[in-house]
């Protein structure tokens, strides 16, 4: 979580912004907690390996058992690029404690990071 300013602390309209880390060789973030909140967008990293294009994003309710998360009858995907930042839904995260984001390529299949990377997910109150 980041530090706020008196006044943004005084605001829960205010977005927090989290991290989850894929170490090198890997292929998803660790546990992100949400707390509370609804991711609105995903901060990928100039050094994303380019053969992983789509996020596929696993939820819990307890940060130890993860489900792939589904919406509309298909896995929920985000389209990333290296150094750009991507709009998710935060329709489809309500209620959910805790996510995990899986890099793959566009065909389903995890792609692993060449580096450790760090990704970002802005979150807010909905």
């Amino acid at each position: 979580m980041t530090f706020k300013s008196v006044h943004q602390a005084a605001d829960d309209q205010y977005a927090d912004i989290y991290t989850g880390a894929i170490v090198a060789t890997g292929t998803r973030t660790g546990a992100i907690a949400l707390d509370g909140r609804a991711p609105v967008r995903l901060l990928i990293p100039s050094t994303w390996a380019g053969t992983a294009a789509i996020v596929h994003v696993d939820v819990s309710d307890d940060g130890a058992t993860y489900y792939p998360l589904w919406a509309a009858g298909t896995a929920y995907t985000v389209s990333v690029s290296a150094g750009k930042a991507s709009v998710v839904d935060p329709t489809n995260f309500y209620g959910v404690g805790h996510i995990r984001l899986v890099g793959t390529t566009a065909r389903g299949t995890a792609a692993a990071q060449s580096t450790a990377v760090t990704v970002g997910v802005v979150a807010r109150l909905i």
